[in-house]
């Protein structure tokens, strides 16, 4: 019961996401709707924390390379800059909707040039981080700092978000017992909340580091005639 309490009071910031995400429920029936709107206060601090997110992976990068700790934060650099832009619909939240049709439903704005390049060049980034993974080996790094300290109230926080984001669009035959509007300002606080998550199991996660992997080349001339001594 002692180390309940003593691992309890070493995560305080970890406990007030979770209250936050338990908060959101109640919290969204009394928030104004338009916060829960697209490019809204949420949304627009979503983003803030993803471009966030991105700053710190590269600012560990370039203080840690060429340890596999940096090579785990320029992976994840990438997945910032994918969920920021999906979170801005790719730039298209911040066009003006130009109009209305007939039947007095909103025109969806134009789309921008660079719309049709989207999804290749994600599928290029994803097969990148796929091959980085492999490798640099920086499912090492996770492993490392799992073992020495598991930020196991973070991924609780982070799933959570998912699982009530999935029930406030109606996915998965889950449905919230809100109208329209106050399941939009749900949605848009718990994602906010997993993202912050990401970006605190980010920082855990950097915090270790672990060696470069070793050259795989062969070394140098020097070096083997001293092995063969």
């Amino acid at each position: 019961m002692g180390k309940l309490i003593t691992w309890a009071q070493a995560r305080p910031a970890q406990w007030a996401l979770l209250g936050a995400l338990v908060a959101c429920y109640p919290l969204s029936v009394f928030l104004p709707p338009a916060w829960g709107r697209e490019a809204g206060i949420l949304e627009s601090l979503q983003v803030l924390v993803l471009l966030s997110g991105f700053l710190l992976a590269m600012v560990v990068f370039v203080r840690l390379r060429p340890e596999r700790t940096a090579m785990l934060a320029l992976w994840a650099a990438p997945v910032w800059l994918l969920l920021a832009g999906r979170e801005l619909s790719w730039g298209r939240a911040w066009r003006a909707v130009p109009g209305f049709d007939a039947a007095g439903r909103a025109l969806p704005p134009e789309p921008l040039w660079f719309q049709p390049l989207v999804w290749p060049v994600a599928a290029l980034l994803i097969g990148w981080l796929v091959y980085s993974a492999w490798h640099y080996r920086i499912d090492e790094v996770v492993r490392v700092a799992f073992v020495r300290s598991a930020p196991w109230l973070l991924l609780l926080v982070a799933l959570g978000a998912a699982a009530g984001s999935t029930c406030a669009e109606g996915h998965m035959s889950c449905h919230l017992d809100l109208v329209a509007s106050r399941a939009q300002v749900f949605e848009e606080m718990v994602e906010l909340l997993a993202y912050i998550a990401l970006c605190c199991l980010q920082a855990v996660v950097l915090t270790h580091r672990v060696p470069a992997l070793q050259s795989r080349r062969k070394p140098p001339v020097d070096a083997r005639v001293k092995e063969l001594r």
